[in-house]
């Protein structure tokens, strides 16, 4: 009879073991669902309320000269056409790099600002470089103007997977209606960022 109660506790001791195990398991499987962020078209208006008027400011700043006041009269040695940037805010390439990330994606960042502007190909000269600790701007490069209005108020939910989601919204240029653009936004590191192009 001894026996019997001693198999009976150590049955009941394994089956509490697997069970705390399954469960374990069950939340280990269901947790990623818990960190996806679902979005309503109000949201996403919000948030691209805050993200596209920066992205333009910082497709302003890529995109041609004058966006920041320089100070021609300090130049790099041996290579004409750069001038100090006298900004507060931006003082190396490092600023400009951190600026860029606060509103796209790394992957988005090195596609339209980092290949173009900062690392082109041989024979291309940088945008921006950092000469003695401080930053320069090539004054050679010709200023562009931006003629397209993104019109936030119009835009819905095209698709949601994960912490993705792909919105469509309408857009003029030189004020006229134009294509609609669709762009996506990734939510990474507790915030949301633009994953695509909006030039």
């Amino acid at each position: 009879m001894r026996s019997i109660a001693i198999l009976v506790l150590c049955f009941m001791f394994i089956m509490t073991g697997c069970q705390s195990k399954v469960s374990e398991s069950k939340e280990s499987v269901t947790s990623p669902t818990l960190t996806s962020v679902s979005l309503t078209d109000n949201e996403i208006k919000d948030i691209l309320n805050q993200l596209i008027p920066k992205a333009v400011d910082m497709l302003g700043i890529f995109n041609g000269f004058g966006a920041f006041k320089v100070d021609a009269t300090k130049t790099i040695l041996g290579e004409d056409g750069y001038a100090l940037v006298t900004d507060e805010k931006f003082k190396s390439v490092a600023d400009l790099k951190k600026a860029v990330e606060e509103i796209f994606t790394k992957d988005m960042a090195q596609t339209v600002f980092y290949s173009r502007y900062l690392t082109p190909e041989k024979g291309s000269r940088p945008l921006y470089k950092d000469y003695e600790g401080k930053l320069y701007e090539d004054t050679q490069n010709g200023g562009h103007g931006w003629a397209t209005k993104f019109l936030i108020d119009t835009a819905r939910l095209k698709g949601q997977k994960d912490n993705v989601a792909e919105i469509e919204l309408d857009k003029t240029v030189l004020d006229d209606p134009s294509d609609p653009l669709t762009i996506r936004i990734e939510y990474v590191n507790g915030k949301w960022l633009l994953a695509s192009r909006i030039d």
